[in-house]
């Protein structure tokens, strides 16, 4: 498990939520505004830092997956007007948070976002332009999930994407009340 930042309550939100099972190892942090192009911006992040974590071979699956989490965030975060993450409440708009926690066998990928609403898989037709993140996520991921951080409205929506080959259907974790 990643140990906690002890400097202060701004430094601690960017240490990654704890997922259920732990997590260690090398992770990035980015706090975006819920804007359209926070998408591209979590994207563009993420492909560099496989770069430095050696794991371009995940860049194709962990774009979409980012670009999928990340707007659904933006989506969940339309007209609110406060959040609170971390124990401290803020006013406005709250931020679409991001993080890519390096694991030993690829990455874990979460996003918080200040709606409590979960996500939910969509009936879709195939003429429908939306709805199909969620599946998408499904494939591309080991295993995905949810949950409510401590101290914080909203939630995060994670997944992680491994370097083996997935020889089996994504775990959902938490995504059900």
């Amino acid at each position: 498990m990643i140990p906690r930042i002890a400097a202060g309550r701004h430094v601690e939100s960017r240490v990654p939520p704890p997922l259920p099972g732990g997590h260690q190892g090398s992770f990035s942090y980015l706090e975006l505004g819920a804007l359209k192009t926070a998408a591209a911006c979590a994207r563009m992040h993420a492909i560099q830092m496989l770069w430095e974590w050696d794991l371009q071979l995940l860049s194709d699956s962990v774009k979409l997956v980012v670009s999928e989490l990340v707007t659904n965030a933006i989506q969940a975060a339309d007209g609110l007007m406060a959040s609170r993450f971390a124990g401290s409440w803020t006013d406005g708009p709250p931020p679409v948070r991001f993080w890519l926690v390096r694991e030993r066998h690829g990455v874990i990928i979460l996003v918080w976002d200040g709606n409590d609403r979960w996500p939910e898989r969509q009936d879709t037709s195939p003429d429908d332009e939306s709805g199909r993140g969620l599946l998408l996520v499904e494939a591309l991921s080991q295993e995905w999930g949810c949950f409510t951080p401590n101290q914080s409205s909203g939630k995060v929506v994670w997944a992680v994407i491994a370097t083996s080959s997935k020889s089996a259907p994504a775990t959902q974790h938490g995504a059900t009340r």
